[in-house]
């Protein structure tokens, strides 16, 4: 009878009758030892001995986790013996906080039928040290509908990539707290730095407060006194050597901080702005006699009165 001629019924009948046929069949070669295997179909031993010269693991496992097949390679990796790797369940070798994770990616994979390319994750040695590997696994298609399905797992060793890589985030961990560190002291440093420039400032203005106050006085009455040419000249000596010692405390100082009267300190940011004295005098609605004596004034405050130093350049040298 041909196919055409034959009813939907005694297709599927057929088609049945081949299925519990094939299935005999597994069976059957599954009781072979693997020299008969060899000898029924040579390419089987050629398989196996690519398997063994693999450098990647590869290994089989069922439903339950228990390994059922596996090639030197993932004897290396686990470090076990090939006696006590056969049928070892794979809780036995897999962190706990790992094996959650892991059993939502198989059984995925079971209900699905699709394969889980590639995932990471750690596995515990017989040494007692934890390794890392990067396995792709997929469900044996023979057993896609059997309640024994077999997933097949092709694994390398990433443990060196992943103490790199943990090395790699404690060592920028490390220079994160080091940098912030720094920071840290270059902002206490930078504080110090401003009270020793404080400290700086507040000394400067006390010598200069002092000497104006203790030595200037005095040694502009005893230049007004009788003395002889040679004591005369000795005082100017003087008071020039004390000009150069207090003149770089000058110029680290703000015309504010020169002791200068209100009126001065007009004339002074008015001599800044390059006004000449009768300007002056017009903006200030006083006389140009006035104006001379405040600027002479300024002069002496700042050590300039015995000095040909031009005003207005040394007013603008000030910070």
């Amino acid at each position: 009878m041909d196919d055409e001629e034959k009813s939907k019924a005694q297709l599927v009948a057929e088609v049945i009758k081949l299925r519990q046929r094939v299935e005999m069949l597994e069976e059957e070669l599954q009781q072979v030892s693997s020299q008969a295997l060899n000898d029924v179909n040579p390419d089987v031993g050629k398989y196996q001995e690519m398997l063994e010269q693999m450098d990647e693991a590869y290994f089989e496992t069922d439903q339950a986790g228990n390994i059922t097949f596996f090639n030197r390679a993932a004897l290396e990796m686990v470090g076990y013996t090939a006696d006590e790797f056969m049928g070892m369940n794979s809780r036995q070798y897999i962190p706990p906080d790992e094996y959650d994770r892991l059993f939502k990616i198989y059984n995925r994979i079971y209900q699905t039928g699709q394969p889980a390319l590639i995932f990471e994750y750690a596995i515990i040695r017989k040494d007692g040290r934890i390794a890392y590997r990067e396995t792709s696994a997929s469900l044996l298609k023979e057993s896609s509908n059997n309640k024994n399905s077999t997933f097949m797992n092709l694994s390398r060793d990433i443990t060196k990539r992943k103490l790199y890589q943990e090395a790699y985030k404690e060592n920028k961990r490390e220079l994160k707290i080091q940098s912030l560190s720094l920071s840290e002291s270059n902002t206490a440093l930078k504080v110090l730095l401003k009270q020793r420039e404080g400290d700086r400032a507040d000394l400067e203005r006390d010598v200069l407060s002092n000497v104006r106050e203790m030595i200037t006085p005095y040694l502009e009455k005893l230049q007004k006194s009788r003395l002889s040419d040679d004591d005369l000249a000795l005082t100017h000596i003087i008071e020039a050597n004390l000009t150069n010692i207090i003149s770089p405390f000058l110029r680290n100082l703000s015309i504010t901080q020169c002791n200068l009267t209100p009126k001065e300190l007009q004339v002074a940011n008015l001599v800044k702005e390059g006004r000449t004295t009768k300007e002056i005098a017009d903006f200030l609605n006083i006389s140009t006699g006035a104006i001379d004596f405040h600027r002479n004034s300024i002069r002496k405050k700042l050590g300039l009165n015995k000095k040909k130093a031009n005003l207005r350049s040394y007013l603008l040298s000030l910070t």
